[in-house]
């Protein structure tokens, strides 16, 4: 009778160092998931939710995201939530991902940031893959290096979006005067608009490549171009994910990101779910020759 008593208390005295662990899992992932909900109640720029009863959704994965055993199922389950809001920039980015996201470029394997080569015919062609700071000065400083410039194409394929000011001073960099650039509708509303160069404006020939992965500030930036004839558009028509994103910390080190904003252009368009389309429809791989560059640097040639 010995031996199964202490067998018994062996199981007991291992049950007991287990519990600790999973309970402060299970309050971790409550904390979580209760910020991550109540933030997108509060702060959604839509206070109908898109039609969608928060309330509901909220009792529907509460226990899929108590009884998610790990950070990367915690994560699936609150963003199959935040997917019921079909909108673009409300998501949640755990904490391996931020620690991922902040490594070198080299180490992830992703192609550089900004680069910039000169093409026959005078033409600069200007690649970059945000709207970060220090990205509009690039460019200015890039277009007044080049002698003999006759033309800028800006290759927006890659490129993602980021911060609505560096946008505006983008796209200030090729008109001279101050124009409204986005409508921003929320629980409050804003314009925002360009910060125009003034007489240090580039106002030469200038093209867009745009493609499914262009996104948010690089649509943004397309459209207006287009829409002010300021620039040629070429390519595919863009990802259509264009709504006014902020950021918020979660416990545990997470991120959640919230569209408070409806994002219109100025003449009321909205991109967000359409997407723009350039006026000069051409396949956007690069491989095995690149279509959509050849007819850029052909419509600016022929421009100048």
């Amino acid at each position: 009778m010995r031996a199964p008593i202490r067998a018994a208390l062996l199981l007991c005295l291992f049950a007991g160092s287990a519990m600790p662990g999973q309970a402060q899992r299970d309050g971790l992932n409550q904390r979580v998931f209760d910020k991550a909900w109540s933030l997108v109640a509060r702060r959604y720029w839509d206070p109908a939710m898109g039609g969608n009863d928060w309330n509901a959704i909220r009792d529907r994965y509460y226990p899929q995201a108590i009884a998610a055993r790990d950070e990367k199922h915690l994560y699936a389950v609150i963003n199959r939530m935040l997917d019921q809001l079909d909108d673009s920039h409300v998501y949640a980015t755990s904490p391996s991902e931020l620690r991922w996201s902040k490594e070198p470029p080299e180490e992830r394997d992703m192609p550089p940031a900004r680069s910039a080569a000169r093409l026959d015919g005078g033409l600069l062609l200007l690649r970059f893959n945000q709207f970060d700071p220090g990205d509009d000065r690039w460019i200015r400083d890039e277009i007044r290096s080049m002698p003999g410039l006759r033309g800028v194409i800006l290759d927006l394929r890659d490129n993602g979006g980021g911060r609505d000011d560096v946008l505006d001073r983008i796209a200030g960099l090729f008109s001279p005067r101050k124009a409204l650039l986005i409508r921003l509708n929320g629980r409050r509303d804003i314009e925002e608009t360009t910060r125009g160069a003034g007489p240090d404006a580039y106002q030469g020939p200038l093209a867009v490549i745009v493609g499914p992965d262009t996104a948010s500030a690089a649509e943004i930036l397309a459209f207006y171009l287009a829409e002010s004839r300021r620039a040629y558009t070429v390519g595919e028509r863009s990802a259509g994910s264009v709504t006014g994103g902020v950021d918020h910390d979660l416990p545990g080190g997470g991120r959640l990101t919230v569209a408070e904003y409806d994002i219109r252009t100025a003449s009321g368009t909205r991109l967000e779910g359409n997407g723009f389309t350039p006026r000069y429809r051409v396949p956007t791989a690069r491989k095995p020759t690149d279509q959509a560059l050849a007819k850029a640097a052909s419509l600016l040639r022929g421009a100048g």
